[in-house]
This record gives structure tokens, C-alpha cells and sequence, in this order.
């Protein structure tokens, strides 16, 4: 399958990225995010229990236990989906771009035998806890859930450094390449490294 992989930490641009790649290349994009819905309305408690068991977690619960629990929690969540998403991906044509940071890297590579289609941007602990104070309304309505917003807040914020970790040991384990986003390149400058890596083809022209 004609298929190219975004995936990485949260916080390092990957929906920009995919969305300048897709439109400069003429790619199919294919976001995990945007398929949450989906993927929580045909979630099986079966096939997908853990997925299934945190799709509606409250926020206070989420983000209460140990950060080296909550990660290894979320990566099982990730597992799950990604079933869903390969699902997805079986029913659309052409040349596709799918970008998440649930694409783990020992699951993409059952998959993807060309690790030049692969690419990981990972966002440095000081910026990712910048860009996410940039998500105010979001940040301040999720954290609101929770009897200690501060405490939340830190947790989360380790609880992603550890997936972040986690991501970046995947990738050098399997051979795919990353990324190192720190707030100093601009999202086309991101892009341009991306499309390079990828061993995308010349943008399309009307």
C-alpha cells in the first residue's frame, strides 16, 4: 500500500505538517484524531478493552494514578486503536498520509516495510509544556475536571514526556527516523525536513 507515516509526541506539529505535506503533495491525509469519534462509536470491549475502558475515563481519574501507570495505560490504548486505524486505511485508494501520535513504532512496522515512509517529530519537554499553555481554553476546560488543576497538569505533562520517551526508543530500536522539534523552526521549515525524509515526489502541479 501506498502509504507514509507521521506520528510523534504531542505538542510537535504533526497535524500542521500533514496538512502542508498533503496539500503540497497531492497525499490523502488520514488523522487519527479526527477518527476518534468513529473509533469510539465501533469500539468492541472484546477487541478493544482498552481502548473501551478509557474512551470516556474522566479526566480526574485519567491523570490520578502514577505517570509510569498512565503511559503504559495510554500506549495499550494506542494499541487498540491502531487496529481500527489499519481497518481504516484497508478502504482508502492512492497515496495516503496518516499522522497521530498513536502510531507506535513497533505496530507501524508490522506494516510498513519501507522505514523510509516513516517519520517521528518529537517535541522537547520544555516546548511541548509551551505549546500546551498556548491551548488555554482546552487546557483550562480539562484541567477544571480535576479537584487539583496544578497537580493534574504536572502529571499530565510527565505522563507525555514518558510516551515522548517511549516513541523516540521505538523508533531507534526499529530503524525509522526523527525528528527533534523545539519551537525554533517554523512549521513550513518542519515540512520541507519532513517531505525529505519521507522520500516524497515532487508537489503536484495544477
Amino acid at each position: 500500500m501506498n502509504r507514509f507515516w507521521l506520528g510523534g509526541s504531542a505538542c510537535a506539529g504533526k497535524t500542521s505538517v500533514a496538512r502542508l505535506l498533503a496539500a503540497e503533495h497531492g497525499l490523502t491525509l488520514y488523522s487519527c484524531d479526527d477518527s476518534f469519534e468513529e473509533h469510539r462509536r465501533r469500539a468492541d470491549p472484546v477487541r478493544h478493552p482498552d481502548f473501551h475502558r478509557m474512551m470516556d475515563m474522566p479526566m480526574e481519574k485519567l491523570w490520578a494514578r502514577p505517570v509510569e501507570a498512565q503511559a503504559a495505560e495510554l500506549l495499550r490504548f494506542y494499541r487498540d486503536e491502531l487496529d481500527m486505524v489499519f481497518e481504516d486505511l484497508e478502504g482508502l485508494a492512492g497515496p495516503v498520509l496518516v499522522e497521530g501520535v498513536g502510531l507506535l513504532p513497533e505496530r507501524i512496522v508490522e506494516i510498513c516495510p519501507d522505514r523510509r515512509r516513516v517519520l517521528l517529530l518529537i517535541s522537547t519537554p520544555e516546548f511541548r509544556r509551551q505549546a500546551y499553555l498556548k491551548r488555554g481554553p482546552l487546557v483550562r476546560k480539562l484541567l477544571s475536571q480535576c479537584r487539583d488543576p496544578e497537580k493534574a497538569f504536572i502529571r499530565w505533562m510527565e505522563r507525555d514526556d514518558k510516551i515522548a520517551q517511549r516513541l523516540a526508543t521505538g523508533a531507534r530500536r526499529y530503524g525509522l527516523k526523527v525528528l527533534k522539534i523545539n519551537g525554533r523552526q517554523t512549521v513550513e521549515e518542519v515540512a520541507r525536513l519532513a517531505a525529505r525524509s519521507l522520500a516524497l515526489t515532487e508537489p503536484s502541479r495544477p
